[in-house]
């Protein structure tokens, strides 16, 4: 794991220049610093890495790295899993000078062009420049799990692993989109491979970018595709997976620091520890609340004791809102996910013993997960309901005060009825929306814009490569929930600690190969994550793999009504959203009144205390 930045352009790059990108990318990469700078045809190429060692410590592989012609030059943030696959295959005989994964993509670049990306399982974001050629090539990993932001202004090109890197160059000119600030309070991240910054953009997953004689070339190399079933019986499905699967782990643990594994009590997190255990004893790690209804520390310390783990595990408390200034820093762009706070935890933890920790991320999005699945399908018959009937019982009780259980069955009933009064495109979109429009009326002024969240979540989900509606949200969730949230989440989290994370579920193979399977595979008779359960037996307890789905819940609801209601008071009092004249402050204090009287708004006003936090930091962009 690294950061990467670099720069083209017509006139002169300094060494200071790189290393005042590289400086905010220090916690990415703290055991190494490289920077290369190049003159070709008029132009100016400068290119900049922080190094964090996991894979060949050896000074040799520093980056950037060149080939022994000097006509290639790479720097490379994340790990190709199937280098020695690739080296075996492509280069027997050869000489190589180091033992690194870095050397192995600058042969398959030489080898194949920007095709090499195609042939790489892991997760990165690189940078070659070609001087032959002089060009400039670049990729992200086919699900996005390693950032890469780019500005382009027509004479220079900019890209760094962090916004706050290309924030330092002079020529990034550029403002805060609040309309990107609409879309992130729908959905709590921004849906987009624009940024909340004018003219920065992310470099979409499954892409690359070549630059070279002053223009720009984006290309999709990859993507996932829902109808290309095959025809293969459950039991052989079962097998497969299995077999996939263990590879993906077992790729996962070529490392020359320790490892370990983030240990839920999930059955994902469960079974991928389960299957490292296969290989010898392992470290594992688990975070966890006070409140019993948010807290899986139970259930991780019963599959540590059944696997024989070496466990460790931390108790978050209410005061982790105080971290919020350091969460705010990590993430460039506003992220709302609650659970970003627990997985701070959890990687600083886990970064006192371990380099590099193996989780569940992706199970969900693999092998359909996620309770809302449920939800639609249950949709589907409660449709059969008369309309005006439904209508009637939304009515009655969509305003009635929740307890603070997050299952309780008014919650749910509430849900139901809410998304079975419009089409399949919007229930979905209705299922995962945070803020709806009449909310939004009541906090905005005249003077907000609106984005094209809606557009994006349609064009998503009804423009899906599938053919019914479990793969559709499959795909919308790979696509979007996962790309721009959960993914950004591990990475900010675990980098902000310089640990590496890794997730055997995101394998590029196994993630084509569950998308090939007939959705009835996945989601049977309503049970979520069929199939992955029956792999699980093998490996766990029952009470694991059959009990409910927590997930890394927070206890919002409760803390915004005791330990962090005088923090938000004061924090909407002074609200700089509202200042900059596109909230109204009364409104923000009347939606916390409103959650002291009993209507839960406990994720809304965190989403909102991250926004006027980040707003805070970014001040100078507005």
């Amino acid at each position: 794991m690294c950061g990467i930045a670099g720069k083209i352009s017509l006139r002169e790059i300094t060494a200071e220049q790189l290393r005042a990108m590289t400086d905010t990318l220090i916690h990415r990469g703290p055991d190494a610093e490289g920077l290369k700078i190049i003159q070709r045809n008029g132009r100016w190429i400068g290119l900049g890495h922080r190094r964090l060692k996991i894979i060949d410590l050896s000074d040799g592989a520093n980056q950037p790295f060149q080939s022994p012609d000097e006509n290639l030059t790479l720097v490379f943030n994340g790990e190709i899993y199937n280098f020695r696959e690739l080296q075996r295959k492509y280069f027997t005989g050869e000489n190589f000078r180091t033992h690194s994964d870095t050397e192995v993509i600058l042969k398959m670049h030489e080898k194949f062009g920007a095709d090499c990306v195609k042939h790489f399982r892991g997760q990165f974001a690189l940078a070659i420049y070609d001087k032959e050629k002089d060009l400039l090539f670049l990729a992200r990993d086919q699900l996005g799990k390693k950032p890469l932001y780019y500005y382009f202004n027509g004479a220079v090109l900019v890209f760094a692993s962090r916004v706050d890197a290309l924030l330092t160059q002079p020529e990034v000119q550029t403002q805060i989109d609040f309309a990107l600030l609409d879309d992130f309070l729908a959905f709590n991240y921004i849906p987009a491979d624009v940024s909340a910054f004018k003219n920065i953009y992310k470099l979409p997953a499954g892409h690359t970018l070549s630059f070279g004689k002053g223009q720009a070339r984006l290309h999709k190399y990859w993507d996932l595709d829902f109808r290309q079933k095959i025809n293969i019986s459950f039991p052989d499905a079962l097998l497969k997976t299995a077999e996939i699967l263990r590879e993906a782990v077992n790729l996962r643990l070529i490392a020359d620091v320790p490892l370990g594994a983030h240990l839920s009590g999930g059955l994902d997190s469960s079974l991928i520890t389960a299957l490292l255990a296969e290989q010898g004893a392992v470290k594992t790690f688990s975070i966890g609340f006070s409140q019993k209804d948010f807290s899986e520390l139970s259930h991780a310390r019963l599959v540590a004791d059944y696997l024989g783990t070496e466990h460790q595990e931390f108790i978050v408390t209410p005061d982790a809102i105080a971290i919020m200034p350091e969460l705010i820093d990590s993430y460039d762009e506003p992220n709302a996910d609650p659970s970003q706070i627990p997985m701070y935890y959890l990687c600083r933890l886990t970064r006192q013993k371990v380099t590099v920790a193996l989780g569940g991320d992706g199970g969900d999005e693999c092998f359909g997960g996620y309770e809302r699945y449920a939800g639609m399908l249950y949709q589907h018959y409660f449709r059969q309901i008369p309309r005006g009937w439904r209508q009637i019982l939304y009515s009655a009780i969509k305003n009635l005060p929740e307890t603070e259980a997050r299952r309780s069955f008014l919650r749910r009933l509430k849900w139901l009825c809410k998304v079975s009064l419009s089409s399949e495109a919007e229930s979905y979109w209705q299922a995962n929306l945070s803020f709806d429009d009449t909310l939004k009326n009541k906090l905005y002024t005249d003077k907000m814009p609106r984005g094209a969240g809606g557009q994006i979540f349609s064009k998503t989900f009804s423009g899906a490569p599938a053919d019914n509606l479990v793969d559709r949200m499959l795909y919308h969730d790979t696509k979007l929930y996962l790309n721009y949230d959960l993914l950004v989440k591990a990475d900010r989290s675990a980098m902000r600690h310089s640990l590496e994370g890794r997730a055997p579920f995101l394998d590029v193979r196994l993630i084509e190969f569950a998308a090939s399977l007939p959705a009835k595979y996945k989601i049977h008779n309503f049970q979520l994550k069929y199939l992955l359960k029956k792999i699980a037996a093998k490996y766990l307890p029952r009470e694991i793999i059959y009990r409910k789905k927590q997930g890394f819940g927070v206890p919002l609801n409760s803390w915004f009504r005791n330990e962090l209601k005088q923090y938000t008071e004061e924090l909407f009092s002074n609200s700089l959203l509202a200042a900059s004249g596109y909230f109204q402050k009364n409104s923000l204090l009347d939606l916390l009144s409103a959650h002291q009287r009993g209507v839960n708004h406990g994720r809304r006003l965190f989403t909102l205390a991250v926004l006027e936090n980040w707003l805070r930091k970014y001040q100078g962009y507005i």
